[in-house]
């Protein structure tokens, strides 16, 4: 019995899948170079009168502010200024998916598109990458950080939002929507020469 060509692009993909992670993981400072400094970009330019710095080491973004904090327990009595941190990792892992399925779908591989669709992933790693840094100021450090930075309820509602969206949804659908525009006709092919199979 012949295999359903649907089930074998999917196991090819499945086999492909930890290959691309390991790389990715390997040199997640080349992949996630970025998007990172995209990211610092914009939240400099947005945010100038809180943001004083932007850092990436050790494969974690550092951003200073401004913003006063109280001590936490066991630290001496005080106010200290807040430091996001962000893994923007948690946000790129689309990138070895889009890779795999192009890997497992494609006979002759159009490099053309790959990298295409790996630049056009940058904007939604960096949309879940700001997000996060914004969903710390606004409602992970609580009121008395938020009124620092005169978000208005509706803004940081929208900051809670966007960080879900940028977080459960883009990061595994737009890698998989991005393949689906470039191999628009593929997975047609695939169940048409299936069903032919059959009869």
């Amino acid at each position: 019995m012949t295999r359903n060509p649907l089930y074998r692009f999917l196991l090819k993909a499945a086999l492909w899948l930890p290959v691309c992670l390991g790389f990715w993981y390997w040199k997640a400072e080349w992949f996630n170079g970025p998007a990172v400094m995209l990211s610092g970009w914009i939240m400099q330019s947005l945010f100038p009168s809180w943001i004083e710095s932007v850092e990436w080491s050790q494969r974690i973004l550092s951003v200073a502010t401004t913003l006063k904090i109280g001590a936490a327990p066991g630290m001496p009595a005080g106010e200290y200024t807040l430091v996001l941190e962000v893994n923007p990792l948690t946000y790129s892992f689309g990138l070895p998916l889009f890779v795999a399925l192009f890997l497992a779908g494609s006979e002759t591989i159009r490099w053309h598109k790959l990298v295409l669709g790996a630049i056009l992933l940058i904007p939604f790693q960096t949309w879940g990458i700001c997000f996060d840094l914004l969903k710390q100021v606004a409602v992970t450090s609580g009121p008395a950080v938020s009124a620092q930075t005169d978000f208005p309820a509706w803004k940081i509602e929208g900051i809670a939002l966007g960080y879900q969206f940028g977080t459960l949804i883009l990061p595994a659908l737009a890698p998989i929507g991005l393949w689906l525009a470039f191999n628009s006709r593929f997975i047609p092919m695939l169940v048409l020469e299936g069903a032919l199979r059959k009869l």
